[in-house]
């Protein structure tokens, strides 16, 4: 991540209505004709109007960029993506920068293109409907019925550049090398910028840019790219281009979370076991991607256990020194929005996400908001700091505290996004089917998996399991380590408020009004293994509300309470466990049994089990944390880009807590 607060840009405006920068004293594109300038020195340059007409069906180009500024080269590339390649093929545009402009700076910089031009202005307005929140990191934006896939970097590019991944089938077709001009920006034209370039391209890889300068092509030059000079834009004398002529290798700095092999064949049908937030959240995702899927649910109905509660809130993870948590989860929240509000605007399931406010109950709470902002920089789209007195008049109710206001947090019913995601007709659940083996099957070539239950037996090239924490056996089996921690929540009804919550609220639990009455919890309850409900657990929670929303509740001292108990499934680093299943003999055999202190280029990559995977401890975080994980299996599955950097991917990988163990020199003689 970003070492330092990300910084907006400073943007002043030539006569021409030009963005130019205060920090590098340039202008982002040419006072004379930007989007000409854009196709002389990229489109021109790497080849690309020919190369997007000549792509096979169902194929993806990918573009990295080294300076996103207001979008230009962007909005070009995809203006001829959607003119020129089939329908059924992805644009992913990756761009790194380092100083973002605000949004209100973008839409004054669109005010520069033509107005004739239907096509770019609506991609323009599509852009900045979607601007990511200015928070450092990665984002992913998807524009034009998710034709396009724009990643952005927020930071600085020599510290995202790594976490790219540069498997096979991912690798960068084509660089755009902008940015302000060496001589006003040295930090990003380093030797480490052209050795990154090299690592994540093929030998089919081109790059252009605007300028010439000798640092810039004997960079190139180094790390294996033939370089050729042209005439440059306007008052520019020249420009280079060219393409990678050497490829160099390169080693894996974990290659024990090296991705698996992508899973091929026509008859690659799934099996989900489990029907909980995250087998529904993957089996949504596999169906929607043209698998089908089998659902196998231990229980008699879905969502059952950790995923039946009445209300689950959902809020970004904010941490003083915004950390690979708050990383991670900010992912899932924003992949969470993009799946979940066109439903909530369709009225297809049930919740509102129009805000959510977190009280600082106390100065722990406080002291890592106010740290945050320093140091972070919260953008207040983003979450925003209330009184209060402010936080009364927005829930409705009086509170005990400030707060931090979540404007695109709230609540969701668990259970109807649930049965949102496996109402499809690519999806067949089968409730009472507890798994009781998977085998792989090695007869033949396709190497499928056989899934038994008590009464069938299920085949499929890609297996998901998703059980949460309650199926011991079979996750001690798998080698994951799922802590099950007991919670009970408590129900409540109209009458029992004196004021309706008018949104969802945390404290030292969570609190939510609903159509019917209201929920209120969750107490902690490990190491507590019994499903009894204890009248104990259900007046903890209702003191817990009181505490921090005095005046809600009419009567807290209740002796006849319903509710309900649940297990979740939690994990020793409070990330969820998403990802392939590698081979046990293997690991043992690559890893375990050798010195743990070899360079890193001396392992092999990893081997796995073909076709299983897992995604389970999603913990209290479920509803962040399911949908980020389906798309990052599908991404294995088929052998595409991740939705997620390396950095993400490596911390809720399977096998993280094994190779931590021989990697510190922890484990067992």
């Amino acid at each position: 991540m970003p070492k330092n607060k990300l910084t907006l840009a400073q943007v002043d405006w030539t006569n021409e209505g030009v963005p130019f920068s205060k920090q590098y004293q340039d202008i982002y594109f040419s006072v004379e004709n930007g989007l000409a300038e854009v196709e002389h020195n990229f489109i021109n340059g790497n080849n690309i109007l020919q190369r997007f007409a000549s792509l096979k069906q169902a194929t993806s180009f990918r573009i990295a960029e080294t300076g996103f500024g207001s979008g230009l080269n962007f909005l070009r590339a995809a203006e001829i993506w959607l003119e020129a390649a089939s329908d059924n093929c992805e644009l992913h545009f990756i761009s790194f920068e380092m100083h973002p402009m605000s949004k209100a700076d973008l839409v004054q910089a669109h005010g520069y293109l033509p107005k004739t031009r239907n096509s770019l202005q609506q991609l323009a307005s599509e852009l900045v409907d979607n601007y990511p929140l200015i928070l450092p990191g990665w984002h992913d934006v998807y524009l034009a019925n998710r034709r396009i896939r724009l990643s952005l970097w927020f930071g600085d590019v020599l510290q995202g550049m790594p976490d790219l991944d540069a498997s096979p089938g991912t690798k960068v077709d084509a660089w755009f090398l902008d940015g302000f001009a060496p001589s006003k920006n040295p930090a990003m034209w380093q030797a480490s910028l052209f050795q990154q370039m090299a690592r994540l391209s093929h030998d089919q890889t081109t790059f252009a840019t605007f300028t010439a300068a000798g640092e810039v092509r004997r960079g190139l030059e180094k790390v294996g790219f033939k370089v050729e000079k042209g005439p440059g834009f306007g008052r520019k004398r020249e420009r280079c281009f060219g393409h990678l002529q050497q490829l160099r290798p390169h080693s894996l700095k974990a290659p024990w979370f090296s991705r698996p092999v992508p899973v091929v064949g026509e008859n690659a049908d799934a099996v989900v076991v489990g029907a909980g937030l995250a087998g529904a959240a993957v089996a949504y995702r596999l169906a929607k991607a043209g698998y089908k899927v089998t659902v196998l649910e231990a229980e008699d109905s879905v969502a059952s256990l950790a995923s039946g509660n009445q209300a689950g809130t959902l809020h970004p993870l904010v941490t003083a020194d915004w950390n690979i948590r708050s990383r991670w989860y900010l992912q899932g929240f924003e992949t969470t929005l993009d799946v979940l509000q066109p439903w909530l605007d369709e009225n297809k399931t049930m919740g509102d996400l129009t805000g959510l406010l977190e009280l600082e109950v106390d100065e722990k709470v406080r002291s890592r908001n106010q740290q945050a902002i320093a140091r972070v920089g919260l953008p207040k789209e983003f979450v925003s700091p209330v009184s209060q007195q402010q936080a009364s008049e927005i829930l409705g109710c009086e509170v005990s505290t400030s707060a931090m206001f979540f404007p695109r947090g709230g609540w969701l019913y668990p259970k109807a996004v649930v049965e949102k995601c496996l109402d499809n007709e690519s999806i067949q659940l089968y409730c009472g089917q507890k798994v009781s083996n998977i085998e792989l099957m090695t007869e033949n070539s396709d190497k499928s998996w056989l899934v038994k239950t008590q009464s069938t037996d299920y085949h499929a090239k890609i297996v998901v399991i998703a059980t949460g924490s309650l199926d011991s056996e079979l996750n001690t089996r798998l080698g994951l380590p799922i802590r099950p921690v007991k919670g009970q929540v408590t129900h409540l009804k109209q009458s029992d408020q004196a004021c309706k919550l008018k949104k969802a609220v945390t404290h030292a639990g969570y609190s939510v009004s609903h159509s019917s009455g209201a929920v209120s919890g969750a107490s902690f309850e490990a190491p507590d293994m019994s499903l009894e409900m204890s009248l104990s657990s259900q007046q903890e929670n209702l003191k817990m509300a009181k505490d921090a929303l005095p005046n809600w509740l009419n009567d807290s001292d209740k002796t006849e309470i319903s509710g309900r108990v649940a297990f979740r499934p939690t994990t020793p680093d409070h990330l969820p466990i998403v990802g392939p299943v590698a081979d046990p003999q293997w690991v043992e055999q690559a890893y375990l049994s050798q010195s743990h202190t070899h360079a890193v280029y001396r392992y092999p990559e990893q081997k796995y089990l073909p076709g299983l995977f897992i995604s389970n401890g999603h913990g209290p975080r479920g509803l962040l944390s399911v949908f980020i994980a389906a798309e990052s299996i599908l991404a294995d599955i088929q052998g595409i880009s991740m939705p997620q950097p390396l950095s993400l991917y490596h911390a809720s990988h399977p096998l993280r807590f094994t190779i931590r163990g021989w990697r510190n020199a922890k484990q067992d003689a």
